[in-house]
């Protein structure tokens, strides 16, 4: 009798398992964990830097098992620079109902990419023992995050300190959401400032130039600011005005090149109409030549 008892319970047992993982099998047949198949054109799109991100997505679809389409799910993940020539790698996700997740990548362009480019509001010229930050001085324009200038590092190259008295030269560091990092090494002087009467100012203190470009020094003139009073200097010089600069610019040869302006205005004594006085403004443009 206890051998039969003990043989249902062994039969009883072993129901029970066949049941459970009966159950689990079942379970996991009705389970879906398969993740959704993108389905990409066969072509590398073009793309404007000022189009939309959802361009990205044109040409891309995602079909689940079990769902169906599920192309409204479709995301772009990761867009990362290739070459300069606006190459990049575009990473895709799409999502089914159950939650999984399919990845795929393809090439696209941008046909009119360009790295980020820096700017500078003022020259990098500074009077010896006042406190500045050359960062102040300096901003970042992207076309495709726009202004970036808070990714901006800058690392002085020598050994002493910048704000000591003379000729340093400070790399300016940025990267993109892209991955596209732009470097530049810029001059910053300190010493003992020469006071000019007048304050010139130019159209921009940092021209990006290409290879081969012409440089017409007279084309970044801005203004002429004296006693409170602004000449337009922007159409040309005007009567009485001087321009004289100092420093070359060879266009054929890529790298950075600095040119000091110096623009004179002769002004005639009110008592003495044959009699002049010169008043000066001066400032720094700094060119970067492209290779």
């Amino acid at each position: 009798m206890k051998k039969r008892t003990n043989i249902l319970l062994v039969v009883l047992i072993l129901g029970c398992l066949a049941a459970f993982f009966g159950y689990r099998m079942l379970d996991g047949l009705r389970t879906d964990n398969r993740a959704p198949e993108i389905v990409l054109e066969d072509v590398i799109p073009e793309l404007s830097v000022t189009d939309p991100a959802d361009v990205l997505l044109q040409g891309v679809s995602a079909r689940d098992k079990v769902d169906g389409d599920v192309t409204d799910s479709l995301l772009v993940e990761k867009v990362a620079l290739l070459d300069g020539t606006g190459r990049v790698s575009v990473t895709y996700a799409a999502f089914d109902g159950a939650g999984n997740v399919a990845k795929a990548q393809r090439e696209a362009r941008y046909t009119d990419y360009s790295s980020p480019k820096f700017t500078l509001s003022i020259p990098l010229i500074y009077r010896y023992g006042t406190n500045f930050d050359v960062l102040n001085a300096v901003g970042v324009s992207d076309v495709i995050d726009g202004d970036i200038r808070h990714r901006i590092r800058a690392t002085s190259l020598g050994e002493e300190s910048v704000l000591e008295s003379g000729h340093h030269e400070v790399e300016f560091r940025v990267t993109n959401s892209l991955g596209d990092t732009a470097v530049l090494v810029l001059p910053v002087d300190v010493g003992d400032m020469v006071a000019y009467e007048a304050a010139l100012q130019l159209k921009q203190y940092l021209l990006y130039l290409p290879q081969g470009a012409d440089f017409d020094p007279e084309s970044c003139l801005q203004s002429f600011t004296l006693k409170g009073k602004t000449k337009d200097l922007s159409a040309g010089l005007p009567s009485g005005y001087k321009l004289e600069t100092e420093g070359t610019v060879d266009t054929d040869t890529p790298g950075v090149y600095t040119v000091d302006y110096r623009v004179h205005y002769s002004e005639k004594y009110q008592s003495e109409p044959v009699m002049y006085r010169e008043y000066s403004g001066y400032s720094r443009l700094v060119v970067v030549v492209e290779g």
